[in-house]
């Protein structure tokens, strides 16, 4: 569901427009023959969803009618059971019909609403996805308690051709959809942390196409606050003393895939993945991979104390000032452990890698 429609909802009742020849008719008609219930036009503005219109339920059908302008985000709401968003404009018919059930699962169809199909397409990538995935998680989770490398290591496989087929499909049909509203709809699909270039060159295109919409204002806020971290932007520098004593550069590393890894001896989830991160490391060392470690301790004997208790055998650096030093506020690290893998060139190509995640993406990139 789109992440705009999470705010405040302020209800503003009207009574029904006339029919007249002018107007764009939308009707709402449900598998069910329910009476007597009351559905909601809600149109998504600047202070969140605004109710334009109601109607009762006769039958199973309401009837909603809309001004003609630019298109804009309406939502149904079918007396609390289930919400139906769409998106209506002067491209749409002058009649659209969405059909239905209230059950959660039920498939929506529309007809006469190019933009509110598109959304649609979209909602159905995303749950074939999930899908896929669900299964594909609980296959290797059996595997893995059987002691089935073989197996485990095809269905991983599995798992990251598929996930890369969906997300790669679920970008075409965004690129389709721009620089119409739908495309907004589906960039709520995508992290945009792990998939920036892509987000941020819609950006550009909503910025020439909608430049004072709320809707690309709102999506050029979140670009730009992300854009010093995100995926495929260069990782800033690090410059902190090492377990010597000596300054290390993080910018040395290059060519090398580099996982930075922002912990601490206090940290007990930290210390809790440091053995799988040692057995990443163990397995990768040899193959152009090395780790960082970034401590946010503040004091020497704590820090090294748990660097030998860890065998934690790559280069650590740190200048004790806890969550004050550099490199915590040019990563805006928050809360550890938190991780970054740099690619050869000194590009950030993932984030928070932990546990299987982290070995997941080791075995794509090296085996």
């Amino acid at each position: 569901m789109i992440k705009y429609f999470l705010v405040v909802i302020t209800l503003v009742l009207g009574s029904g427009c006339s029919p007249e020849s002018s107007l764009l008719k939308v009707n709402l008609i449900l598998e069910e023959d329910i009476t007597g219930e009351w559905v909601w036009l809600q149109q998504v503005q600047e202070l969140g969803l605004v109710a334009i219109d109601s109607a009762e339920l006769s039958s199973g059908t309401a009837v909603f009618f809309i001004e003609p302008g630019p298109s804009e985000f309406y939502r149904l709401d079918v007396f609390g059971r289930k919400n139906i968003n769409l998106i209506v404009g002067p491209q749409d018919k002058k009649e659209v019909f969405i059909r239905t059930s209230i059950k959660p699962t039920t498939r929506i169809e529309a007809e006469g609403s190019i933009q509110t199909s598109l959304m649609i397409s979209m909602d159905s990538t995303v749950r074939k996805k999930q899908s896929d995935m669900q299964l594909l998680n609980q296959e290797a989770m059996q595997a893995r308690s059987t002691g089935d490398v073989n197996t485990f290591n095809a269905v991983v496989n599995q798992f990251n051709y598929l996930n890369k087929r969906h997300d790669d499909h679920l970008r075409d049909q965004i690129r389709n959809a721009s620089p119409q509203l739908a495309g907004i709809y589906g960039l709520n699909y995508i992290d945009i942390e792990t998939d920036f270039t892509f987000v941020d060159s819609l950006a550009t295109v909503y910025n020439e196409a909608l430049p004072d919409h709320i809707f690309t204002l709102d999506l050029l806020a979140k670009v730009n606050t992300l854009r010093s971290l995100a995926i495929g932007v260069k990782a800033p520098e690090i410059s902190l003393p090492d377990a010597s004593g000596s300054m290390f550069n993080l910018s040395s590393l290059q060519g090398n895939y580099v996982l930075i890894d922002f912990w601490a001896a206090w940290c007990r989830p930290c210390r809790r993945e440091n053995p799988n991160v040692v057995r990443v490391y163990n397995k990768y060392r040899n193959e152009n991979f090395e780790i960082l470690g970034v401590s946010l301790d503040r004091t020497e004997r704590a820090w090294l104390k748990a660097i030998a208790d860890d065998g934690l055998e790559w280069i650590h650096v740190s200048d004790l000032s806890y969550f004050n030093t550099q490199a915590a506020k040019d990563y805006q690290v928050s809360a550890i452990p938190q991780t970054f893998l740099i690619d050869p060139e000194g590009n950030i190509v993932a984030k928070g890698l932990r546990g299987p995640a982290l070995e997941a993406k080791l075995k794509e990139l090296f085996d």
